[in-house]
């Protein structure tokens, strides 16, 4: 892709997080060309870019990986990456977006860039529907499933298969995730002793 392409050099070639910042440490490149591996999440990538930037600081590090997911490439370049190139991209665009980060300038691929705009448009608290919320807030509060199934009158597999949709809608991975998101959006207010409103009628209710 971009061996033998000129004014572009190769110092090191590495497979892995952990490989590459062995490798990133020992050569201080000026761009850091980090293929992601899939499945992958927001949690994972924003952690392995911000390994990477602290192993070389003054490297500027490309994201290069299949995944199309507006969240996970908005994760990459919010912990600090200044490219995100999609493999399916062509053999051209890799040589231009090195150059284009070693220059200082950021690079995203057009399908990536416009998808991260629709994105941001749209208020990311309006992805959940108010039940979901609801159950966003109450594991905030650190009740478990059950306690959950029992104040909203569902059954504890109902609550598990919601917090499991809840977590792939928002591309999070873990309940410490789950707990950052409510605070971040106003789901989740320590001084409100009430973690669970009233369960409606059990008819009435929609998931």
């Amino acid at each position: 892709m971009i061996v033998g392409v000129a004014g572009l050099e190769v110092v090191a070639a590495a497979e892995g997080i952990d490989a590459t910042l062995r490798s990133v440490k020992g050569h201080s490149p000026d761009v850091i060309l980090f293929a992601l591996a899939l499945p992958t999440n927001v949690d994972k990538v924003s952690e392995q870019v911000v390994l990477l930037a602290g192993s070389s600081p003054e490297s500027a590090i490309i994201i290069l990986t299949a995944s199309d997911s507006a969240a996970v490439a908005r994760a990459a370049l919010s912990a600090g990456a200044a490219g995100y190139v999609l493999e399916s991209e062509p053999p051209a665009v890799m040589p231009e977006a090195i150059r284009r980060v070693a220059e200082g300038q950021p690079w995203v691929s057009p399908r990536i860039s416009n998808a991260i705009t629709q994105l941001n448009r749209a208020p990311e608290k309006d992805e959940l529907s108010a039940r979901q919320q609801t159950i966003v807030r109450s594991i905030a509060w650190g009740h478990t499933s059950k306690e959950i199934a029992v104040e909203l009158n569902l059954s504890r597999r109902t609550i598990e298969a919601s917090r499991a949709d809840i977590l792939h809608k928002l591309d999070l991975s873990s309940r410490a995730s789950l707990v950052k998101y409510a605070i971040d959006h106003d789901l989740f207010d320590e001084n409100d002793e009430m973690s669970v409103p009233p369960a409606p009628p059990r008819q009435a209710e929609k998931l």
